[in-house]
């Protein structure tokens, strides 16, 4: 069976696509590290704006020390907080819910700070957008408050009028 050029030429194009995409993360993250050194590594991704790669060390983080609770509330909550600065708000919540009901339900020494930077990263989810499930959630400007707020009032007038 012939191969044509242009099946080579494909060929050759997927496979530098896959090459190219897989340079685009440091090389350093495969590298086998201890949890203190991931939370190291994932910040100064993250301080350095590389994202992608601080997200994939705190899931490696959850990945391989998950189990205890200090190091699963500081993954969650900073790939909460790299979803919150992404703007992907159905992603954040649960996340920081989550982190919120661990310190509820646990009797652990845990860090004190997680839980009061969840709760404010959620309140200020929270009051600043308004949450639709996945819908893309944006901030209300004064017209649409003044409409809501109206419609509000119109709704209680009428259930207070029946």
């Amino acid at each position: 069976m012939k191969i044509t050029k242009s099946v080579y030429l494909a060929i050759i194009f997927l496979l530098s696509l896959v090459f190219i995409s897989c340079n685009t993360l440091p090389k350093d993250i495969d590298e086998e590290v201890g949890p203190e050194d991931m939370i190291i590594k994932a910040q100064q991704y993250s301080d350095a704006g590389k994202t992608n790669a601080a997200e994939i060390m705190y899931n490696r983080l959850l990945d391989q020390y998950g189990s205890d609770t200090n190091y699963r509330v500081i993954a969650e909550f900073e790939i909460a907080h790299i979803k919150l600065k992404a703007r992907k708000y159905a992603d954040a919540k649960p996340l920081y819910e989550d982190i919120i009901n661990i310190y509820d339900s646990t009797y652990e020494s845990l860090p004190g700070k997680y839980l009061v930077l969840a709760r404010n990263d959620l309140a200020r989810l929270n009051n600043e957008y308004k949450y639709n499930g996945d819908k893309k959630n944006r901030k209300l400007s004064k017209k649409e408050k003044a409409k809501q707020q109206q419609e509000e009032e119109e709704e209680e007038n009428t259930a207070a009028f029946w």
